[in-house]
């Protein structure tokens, strides 16, 4: 039984979202969760080494597929047709125009549908006749929580038989607490000056509006205000959609000194900043999942994250729960963490409890075995 992978993003250097998942789970696999495939194939992009990944199974293999242009629906899709593997995976929602009898895909979210405002029209569009149409196309879909699995079903009327939900993970050998004060000042050197002079709230994800970064930035002015906090608020990703307009509440608060935009960071400084930071503030509108919930409560920090979507699923009794259309009520929530040794020392002890319970080797093992299952079934 030979499985093929889409793991064109191995390639990439900064990884984000659906780019970990897709190398969390090619670093797990191993020769027991592999032994019932005869080969799995990663199909690449960009040539990759063997010696670029974790240590793989002796049948996994790595294949390039060079392709100019449109590589995932005209390059991949030929090698479909003329090499068909029994099992195609795509970790992502986005499948080849032309897949074998069995694949599979995995749908991390549909927040499109709540919140098309927050997307750029081109991403929009293509997410609006991808989904839908890979949705029937594939054989099994996996989801990473039941709120993905419940809006699937919902708006999309998909057979809920053919949804497998499989909880994504967090790397406890990375995502820790300890760490000398010698790499901390060596990681937090490498950015604003501020960083170590201050305690700060820390925030991770793209700087854009489906992060709610706008209701974020308005909570810390009133927490500001309201409180006699040295805080700084540490935003670390990417510009994204209606960066222009976050910029300009930041002006129009007058927080230009107190918050820093890092950009994209990478993921060796993740714990550090996780472990320093006296809050971990994440009010988004919509997660299918929410990652790094997991990666900040495994590092000890308490955490505020929305009351909406997956959130709650994900962060179990390990965090505050808060609308994140409410500012003052963030605000309030972030006030009472950092104010409230008891509560946050709660909030951590639960949420390193709660993080145990997440692992990528879980995750894959787990997607291992259905992708089994679905290739003996008749």
């Amino acid at each position: 039984m030979i499985l093929a992978l889409d793991a064109h993003k191995l390639a990439l250097k900064e990884k984000t979202g659906t780019d970990t998942v897709l190398s969390s789970f090619v670093s797990h696999l191993n020769r027991d969760n592999c032994r019932d495939f005869s080969q799995i194939i990663l199909y690449t992009k960009l040539p990759i080494s063997r010696s670029e990944l974790e240590e793989l199974p002796a049948n996994v293999t790595i294949k390039q597929i060079n392709f100019p242009f449109l590589w995932t629906s005209l390059g991949l899709s030929m090698e479909m047709y003329l090499r068909p593997p029994d099992i195609f995976f795509s970790p992502s929602h986005l499948m080849p125009m032309r897949v074998p009898g069995k694949s599979c895909v995995i749908v991390h979210d549909v927040g499109f549908l709540d919140y098309p405002e927050n997307y750029t029209q081109k991403d929009l569009f293509y997410l609006q006749q991808s989904v839908p149409r890979d949705l029937k196309r594939a054989s099994l879909v996996l989801v990473p929580s039941e709120f993905t699995k419940k809006s699937i079903i919902s708006h999309y009327y998909t057979d809920p038989n053919k949804i497998k939900v499989i909880h994504l993970g967090v790397d406890h050998s990375i995502f820790q607490p300890n760490h000398s004060q010698a790499k901390v000042n060596q990681t937090l050197n490498q950015y604003d000056p501020k960083i170590s002079h201050y305690p700060f709230i820390f925030f991770l994800g793209r700087i854009d509006l489906r992060k709610n970064i706008i209701n974020l930035i308005r909570a810390f002015a009133i927490f500001k205000r309201q409180t006699q906090q040295p805080h700084i608020l540490i935003l670390a990703g990417k510009p994204g959609v209606g960066y222009d307009k976050i910029m300009k509440v930041i002006d129009e608060n007058k927080l230009d000194e107190d918050i820093i935009i890092t950009n994209y960071m990478p993921r060796e400084h993740l714990p550090v900043f996780y472990s320093e930071a006296d809050l971990f503030l994440f009010p988004s509108l919509h997660e299918g999942f929410g990652i790094p919930i997991l990666e900040a409560q495994a590092c000890r920090t308490p955490v505020l994250t929305s009351n909406c979507s997956a959130m709650p699923e994900v962060a179990g009794e390990g965090a505050l729960l808060v609308d994140p259309k409410q500012p003052d009520a963030i605000a309030e929530n972030m006030k009472k963490i950092i104010e409230n040794k008891s509560l946050a020392q709660q909030l951590v002890d639960r949420g390193q409890s709660n993080s145990q319970r997440y692992s990528w080797q879980k995750f894959t093992d787990e997607s291992l075995r259905v992708l089994t299952a679905l290739g003996k079934k008749l």
